[in-house]
C-alpha cells in the first residue's frame, strides 16, 4: 500500500504528547487526533499519517469525507429552515438561528484538508435556504457573506484562545469558567465581524442602511446560537466520542443519565417538575406580567447541583419553552411592543438562562477540583512531613532547628538523647553550663560559644568538639557541632539556624589509644635501636684500636643481636595484631587436637622439652590460621613464663557448653597476679617486667582472635595452686559463627 500523497504513513503506533486515546464516533464532523494510532486495511474507514511534528492524526478517506459533508450539510439546512420558522411580526427577524452555530462546530472540528469542501458546501446551503425561503440573490449573497465572516472569525479565535478544547482541535472537557468566558467573547466578537459585513453589504449592495435595533437582534440570536449549541456539543460530544462505538456510546448516555443515589433521582424529578410548572405558569399568563426572571431561581438551581451537560439542557428547554410560547403570542415576552425589542428579550432570556447555570456548575466544578488539589497536596504534604520525621528519628546525629530567641523549631530523638534530654520535649535552648558543656581544654562553654547563637549570628560553624558533663550523662560524652544559618527571602521570618550534633567518644577514644599505641611502638623500637646503636659503636672503637679480643667481641654481638631479635619479634608481634584485627575470617572446620599437637612438636627437640598433652576430638568451626595463632601464643606464654629449673607443662583440654567449646589451656608457669588478670588482655601490657621478655601484644592478639569469633577469653589461677589456666570459647557450629559452611584448609605440620 502506498503512502498517501503529503504524509508520511506509518503502520507503527504512535502517541502525542497530550492526545487522548479513543476514535471519535463524531467523525463525520470531528476528525478528531488520537493517541492510539493503528493501521486499518485498504476497506477501513480510516488511514494513520503522521504530520511533521509528529503527532498522529486519524485522517477521514474520501468516503468519510464525503459522509461528513453529508451529515454537516443536512444539519445545517435543517437548522435553517428551523431558524427561518422563528420569523415574528413578518419583517424577516427570527428569533433564533440555530444553523449558526452547526455552521460553527462544522468548520472548527475541520482542517486544512477539509476546509476546501466544508465552505463550499456550507456556502451553497446558506443560499439554498436563503432563497427557498423567499430571499432574493442579492440578499442571499449578503447573508452567506455575513455568516461566512462570523463563523471563519468565529473558528480563528477558539484556535487561537481555546485550541486545547475537544471539537476545537484539542482533546480537553470544557471545565473551566475561563475557557467559558473565551468562548462567549469569541462568539460575541465574531457577531460583531459579521455584523460589520452586514451592515457595508446592504449598504454597498441593496442601498440600505440597517437599524441599530436591526442589527442588534442579528448579533443577539446568532451569538446565542453559536455559544449554546458550541459548549453543548463539546459538553455533550466528548463522552460520547471516547465512548468508541454506538453500543459503548449507548452505556456512556445510560450512566451519565443513571443518578447517583435515590436522593438525587428525587432532586433531579423535582427540578424538572418545578420547571416545566413555572415555566408554563409564567409564559400561559395571559396578562403578560414580567415574571420570567423567577426562572433563573431554577438554572440557579440546577447550576449548584448538577453537571454542566445537565444545566446546559435545562437551560436550553426553558429557552425553547420561552421562545415557542412568544412565538404563539403568550408570555411575557409576546407583550413586548416592538418586535425588535421582543426578539431581544427572548434571545437574552435564553443565553441568561443557560449561562448562568454553566456558569455556577462551572464555579462548582472548579472549587470542587480545587478541594481535590488541596486535599491531594495536604496528604502529600503529610505524607512528606511523616517521611522527614521517619528520617529524622532514624537518624543517629541529632539535627535541631532553632530560631531567633532560643525557641526550638524542631528537633529528633537523637538530639535529646545525646543533650541528656531523655525524659524531656524542651522547647528552648537551655545554656551551655545547664547541659554541661566544656571545651576539650577544660573550660566550661559559654553560651554566646554555643553553635545555635553563632549560626543565628549568620556565621557558619565548623566542626568543634564539646564535652558533655552532665548528671544524666555520668560516663561523659565528646559531641561534635556544627551549626550554619538558614536565611529565608520574607523578612518578616525571624532568623533560623541548623545544629548538628554528633556522638564522637568513640572516635576520640579510638584516636588517643592510637596516639597512645603510636607512642609505646615508637618507643619500643627506639629502644632496641639505641642499644644497636651503643654496641655497633663500641664494636668501631674497639676495631680503631686493633683487634678485638674473642671475649670481647662475643659480649659485644650477642647484645646487637639481642636487640635485633627483639625488634623482629615486636614488629612481628604488630603484624600478628593487625592480622588478627583486619583480617577476613575464613570459617571452617579446624581440628584443635591436631594443631596443638603440631604445635609440640615444633618444641619437642632438647632434654628439657616441654610436656604438652591435648584431649582427643576438640574441633571448633572457626578461621584455621588465627586458630592456630590463638594457641601458639599461649603455649609460647606458658613456656616463656616459668621459673628457673622448671619444665613447663601445658594441658590442653576442652568442654561442649550448648553451641560452644570451652578450652582450658592449663600451665605451670609463675602465674599471674589476680589484680593483673584482666588488664593482661591490654596492648603493651606486661604483667612480668624483671627477667621476663615479651613485647606485650601477645595476650592482646588472643583475645582479638577471640572476640573476633563472637566468644570469650579470661584467665584464672591453675588447679595446682601454680601457674595459670587460660579459659576461652569458640564456636562450634557454622550456624553460630554466622559463616557460610565453606571449610578452609587446615593448617596442618
Amino acid at each position: 500500500m502506498a503512502p498517501p500523497a503529503g504524509g508520511a504513513w506509518s503502520p507503527a503506533r504512535s502517541t502525542a504528547p497530550g492526545r487522548e486515546k479513543g476514535c471519535c464516533v463524531m467523525a463525520p464532523l470531528c476528525p478528531m487526533p488520537v493517541a492510539d494510532l493503528t493501521q486499518v486495511g485498504a476497506g477501513g474507514a480510516d488511514r494513520t499519517f503522521v504530520t511533521s511534528a509528529g503527532a498522529g492524526t486519524r485522517e477521514p478517506t474520501w468516503g468519510g469525507r464525503a459522509l461528513r459533508l453529508a451529515v454537516g450539510t443536512t444539519l445545517f439546512v435543517l437548522a435553517g429552515y428551523l431558524g427561518r420558522a422563528t420569523v415574528i411580526g413578518g419583517q424577516g427577524i427570527s428569533l433564533i438561528w440555530p444553523a449558526i452555530g452547526i455552521a460553527g462546530l462544522w468548520i472548527a472540528s475541520g482542517n486544512r484538508r477539509t476546509w476546501p469542501a466544508d465552505l463550499l458546501a456550507l456556502s451553497i446551503s446558506i443560499v439554498v435556504v436563503t432563497t427557498t425561503t423567499g430571499a432574493t440573490l442579492p440578499r442571499a449573497g449578503i447573508f452567506l457573506a455575513t455568516n461566512l465572516t462570523q463563523v471563519l472569525v468565529f473558528v480563528a479565535l477558539t484556535r487561537l484562545w481555546t485550541p486545547h478544547l475537544w471539537g476545537l482541535g484539542g482533546t480537553e472537557q470544557l471545565h473551566r469558567l475561563v475557557d467559558l468566558g473565551r468562548l462567549t467573547l469569541a462568539a460575541g466578537l465574531s457577531g460583531v465581524a459579521g455584523l460589520t459585513t452586514a451592515f457595508v453589504g446592504s449598504a454597498a449592495l441593496l442601498g440600505v442602511t440597517l437599524d441599530p435595533l436591526t442589527l442588534a437582534v442579528w448579533w443577539g440570536r446568532n451569538t446565542v446560537a453559536l455559544i449554546v449549541i458550541t459548549v453543548l456539543s463539546i459538553l455533550a460530544g466528548r463522552p460520547l466520542a471516547r465512548a468508541g462505538g454506538p453500543a459503548a456510546a449507548a452505556r456512556s448516555v445510560r450512566e451519565a443519565l443513571r443518578p447517583s443515589s435515590r436522593r438525587r433521582l428525587l432532586e433531579a424529578v423535582a427540578l424538572l417538575a418545578l420547571t416545566v410548572v413555572l415555566s408554563f405558569l409564567i409564559f400561559s399568563d395571559p396578562t403578560g406580567r414580567p415574571l420570567s426572571f423567577l426562572l433563573l431561581v431554577m438554572s440557579v438551581w440546577a447550576g449548584l447541583r448538577f453537571g454542566p451537560v445537565v444545566v446546559t439542557v435545562h437551560g436550553v428547554v426553558m429557552g425553547i419553552c420561552g421562545i415557542a410560547f412568544t412565538l404563539a403570542g403568550d408570555g411575557p415576552f409576546a407583550a413586548v411592543g416592538s418586535i425588535h425589542y421582543r426578539a431581544l428579550v427572548a434571545q437574552a432570556f435564553v443565553a441568561m438562562t443557560v449561562l448562568t447555570g454553566l456558569a455556577l456548575a462551572f464555579s462548582r466544578a472548579e472549587r470542587d477540583a480545587a478541594n481535590v488539589e488541596l486535599a491531594a497536596a495536604r496528604r502529600a504534604a503529610d505524607e512528606r512531613a511523616q517521611l522527614l520525621d521517619a528520617v529524622l528519628e532514624s537518624m543517629q546525629e541529632g539535627v535541631v532547628v532553632v530560631e531567633d530567641g532560643g525557641r526550638l523549631l524542631l528537633h529528633n530523638s537523637a538530639s535529646r538523647e545525646l543533650a541528656g534530654l531523655l525524659d524531656e520535649v524542651p522547647d528552648h535552648v537551655r545554656g551551655a553550663s545547664e547541659y554541661g558543656l566544656f571545651h576539650s581544654n577544660g573550660l566550661p562553654l559559654k553560651d554566646e560559644e554555643m553553635a545555635n547563637a553563632r549560626a543565628l549570628a549568620g556565621e557558619t560553624v565548623a566542626p568543634f568538639d564539646v564535652h558533655v558533663r552532665a548528671a544524666s550523662i555520668p560516663e561523659g560524652r565528646v559531641l561534635e557541632i556544627s551549626g550554619q544559618p538558614l536565611l529565608s527571602d520574607d523578612p518578616a521570618v525571624p532568623r533560623r539556624a541548623m545544629v548538628n550534633l554528633r556522638d564522637v567518644t568513640l572516635e576520640r577514644q579510638h584516636r588517643d589509644t592510637l596516639a597512645s599505641f603510636a607512642g609505646v611502638v615508637a618507643h619500643d623500637l627506639f629502644n632496641p635501636l639505641s642499644v644497636l646503636g651503643g654496641w655497633t659503636e663500641a664494636l668501631a672503637d674497639e676495631f680503631s684500636r686493633g683487634p678485638v679480643s674473642p671475649v670481647v667481641g662475643e659480649v659485644m654481638v650477642t647484645r646487637i643481636d639481642r636487640a635485633a631479635t627483639h625488634m623482629r619479634d615486636f614488629i612481628a608481634d604488630l603484624m600478628s595484631y593487625t592480622i588478627a584485627r583486619d583480617q577476613s575470617l575464613r570459617y571452617g572446620p579446624v581440628d584443635v587436637t591436631a594443631t596443638v599437637r603440631a604445635l609440640a612438636a615444633m618444641r619437642s627437640d632438647g632434654p628439657s622439652a616441654p610436656l604438652i598433652a591435648v584431649a582427643d576430638g576438640l574441633r571448633v568451626w572457626a578461621d584455621a590460621g588465627l586458630v592456630r595463632q590463638l594457641l601458639d601464643n599461649l603455649i609460647g606464654n606458658a613456656l616463656k613464663y616459668v621459673g628457673p629449673g622448671v619444665r613447663p607443662v601445658v594441658e590442653v583440654s576442652g568442654e561442649v557448653i550448648g553451641d560452644w567449646l570451652e578450652l582450658r589451656v592449663v600451665d605451670n608457669g609463675i602465674g599471674i597476679p589476680e589484680h593483673q588478670r584482666e588488664e593482661v588482655f591490654e596492648t603493651f601490657h606486661r604483667a612480668h617486667g624483671d627477667g621476663f621478655h615479651g613485647t606485650g601484644l601477645g595476650l592482646a592478639i588472643c583475645r582479638r582472635i577471640v572476640d573476633r569469633h563472637g566468644g570469650t577469653i579470661h584467665v584464672v589461677g591453675a588447679p595446682r595452686g601454680t601457674g595459670s589456666t587460660f579459659v576461652f570459647r569458640l564456636p562450634r557450629l557454622a550456624v553460630l559463627a554466622g559463616a557460610p559452611a565453606v571449610p578452609s584448609q587446615e593448617q596442618k605440620v
